[in-house]
């Protein structure tokens, strides 16, 4: 059976002032017949947990868990390795952990995943139908997991991705808080505890646009993007994506060298939504690539030199002002230098416009 999730239409991405919207550019294509088998657990320190390293990374911070599990996850799907991660969402209930999953209504299939973990033990709710939940989120004890990874057999099996495991008490603390936050009531953006430190920057809804804003500014040599959409209008000068597309070519201007790969799957492609984003990069003389049509790359990742934000917020009206989400910065060589390599195979495969 064809699995979608609904999609958000290009227009209510730009409108300036739009009424509440409940979907989002999360492409997914139709599964084939799987041979997926749930991989061994080991244990492992803060990494890049990119494309089919999401799911050991989720295992490995599930089933480490002794005190409390929470959740945030926009769609959840019944599908072979997305029920290995509820099942030891389970497992855990049964050994004593407290486990949330907070939810957005959109998937047709969340409710039911949501109903069959409640049967586990396991506290669900879903949130308001004013907002839109479109985190990926996975806090277990000290570690925490976030990035562009639905719970779909197509985030885990077959897209690009990228997400990071992260295991650090304050770094975890500070998610912990917005996640509580969220849980009492999901209507306006949580608040956060202040942040000092620099290697780790956790980041929520509304904190995205300036972070993306200032890694570029910071950036002295390189900057890569790996965006699944970049949903920007001419119509609305001003706006968040605007704003990111400014500081991009900005930096372009003052000798940066600056890559950038678009998705290229069958419905981004067909309807349009990266085209005024692409004309416009290409006349500042930005290169620019396109991912082919078969792989859906639903990757949000923004590298600049050594730093590097890693989120599941599209360059979007909706993803960038609307939504809750949750991101981070990470500023460390040995990080920047695996999403590098990454997202060198990335653009490798990729086609220069």
């Amino acid at each position: 059976m064809t699995r979608l999730i609904p999609l958000l239409l290009l227009t209510a991405c730009v409108r300036a002032v739009p009424p509440p919207v409940k979907h989002d550019f999360n492409y997914e294509t139709e599964p084939e017949e799987s041979t997926f088998t749930v991989p061994s657990v080991e244990a492992g320190p803060t990494r890049a947990v990119n494309n089919r390293d999401f799911l050991l990374a989720a295992l490995d911070a599930v089933d480490a868990a002794e005190d409390r599990i929470r959740v945030a996850q926009y769609v959840i799907y019944d599908d072979v390795p997305v029920d290995a991660l509820l099942d030891h969402l389970v497992e855990a209930v049964e050994r004593g952990v407290r486990v949330q999953v907070l939810a957005d209504e959109e998937g047709g299939q969340t409710q039911s995943a949501l109903d069959a973990m409640a049967a586990g033990g396991v506290e669900t709710q879903v949130d308001s139908l004013n907002v839109t939940t479109h985190n990926k989120l996975i806090i277990a004890d000290d570690a925490v997991v976030l990035g562009s990874h639905n719970f779909t057999d197509a985030a885990m099996d077959r897209n690009n991705e990228g997400s990071i495991l992260v295991n650090d008490a304050e770094v975890s603390a500070w998610y912990g808080a917005w996640y509580d936050s969220m849980w009492e009531d999901p209507r306006p953006d949580p608040q956060v505890p202040d942040w000092s430190r620099t290697d780790f920057v956790p980041l929520a809804d509304r904190m995205v646009t300036d972070a993306l804003i200032s890694c570029m500014n910071s950036a002295s040599e390189d900057i890569e993007l790996v965006m699944y959409a970049i949903a920007w209008d001419d119509n609305y000068p001003g706006s968040d994506v605007d704003r990111v597309l400014t500081t991009l070519e900005a930096a372009h201007d003052r000798g940066v060298e600056i890559r950038v790969v678009v998705d290229g799957s069958f419905w981004v492609f067909d309807n349009g939504i990266n085209d005024a984003a692409i004309a416009r990069l290409d006349d500042a003389g930005i290169p620019i690539w396109r991912t082919d049509a078969s792989v859906v790359t639903h990757a949000k990742v923004l590298r600049c030199d050594d730093t590097v934000v890693i989120s599941d917020a599209n360059w979007s009206y909706s993803g960038l002002e609307q939504m809750h989400g949750t991101s981070l910065v990470a500023t460390t060589n040995e990080l920047s230098g695996a999403y590098r390599a990454w997202m060198g195979f990335i653009f490798d495969d990729a086609d220069e416009l």
